[in-house]
């Protein structure tokens, strides 16, 4: 099986510091590439970034189903791009912050989301509205650190711990998700100090694209339907 994984910025610096948990996350025997967009934003923190970084994100995909691959995974817990993705291939589609609440639905009956930045956390609610989970969810909450800032670990997670134990104590979560799927690193010893379930949403994308791929599974054309091809001026 071959898994593309697509981190939505051109910092190949960030990503070189990403690609080990990666291959780390998907069963022996599972080809997993790791890239990151030919152009666009270092970073994806605000809609603006996702709107940039878009063209790029989909014709990183087209590519992989030309190229032979088994699923495709988003890798940001913002979604960027998530449907359209979806309506132009017909391989499996996920991403950070989808499978990383489903993940979470299934931990616990209440979860909360500590992401990067204020900006961050406004996408991620969101999304989480539209997907019909709101009901599911004690509380979103930020670290206010930039995403290329999370390579400093241990100043990270201690944020990160911040707002996790705040989330527990006063929101009522009984599983963390991280918010951002730079924070992947992080997520073992984080849950460590917790004593909950802590979701790495990039090891949860990778999971769920290799389950439906492996149950010949893809989304349905019913919901995301496949464009006609269009002039682009």
């Amino acid at each position: 099986m071959k898994i593309r994984v697509v981190i939505p910025n051109s910092s190949s610096e960030f990503t070189a510091t990403q690609v080990a948990e990666r291959k780390k996350a998907a069963f022996t025997g599972t080809e997993v590439d790791v890239v990151c967009l030919p152009h666009g934003p270092v970073s994806i923190e605000y809609a603006w970034d996702e709107a940039l970084a878009a063209p790029y994100i989909l014709e990183v995909a087209r590519k992989t189903e030309e190229e032979g691959y088994d699923a495709v995974t988003v890798d940001c817990a913002m979604d960027p791009s998530l449907r359209a993705v979806r309506e132009q291939v017909s391989i499996p589609v996920t991403s950070g912050g989808e499978s990383s609440f489903l993940v979470a639905m299934a931990l616990g009956t209440k979860f909360s989301v500590v992401t990067v930045l204020e900006s961050t956390a406004k996408v991620i609610r969101e999304n989480l509205q539209k997907y019909g989970f709101t009901s599911r969810v004690a509380s979103v909450r930020f670290a206010n650190v930039p995403v290329l800032d999370l390579v400093d670990e241990e100043k990270a997670a201690q944020a990160i711990l911040v707002e996790a134990k705040k989330a527990i104590a006063d929101d009522g979560a009984e599983v963390i998700v991280l918010g951002c799927t730079g924070m992947s690193p992080l997520a073992r010893k984080l849950q460590q100090e917790l004593g909950v379930p802590v979701v790495d949403p990039a090891a949860a994308s990778i999971k769920l694209a290799e389950a439906l791929a492996a149950m010949g599974l893809a989304h349905s054309k019913a919901a995301y339907l496949t464009p006609p091809d269009k002039e682009i001026r």
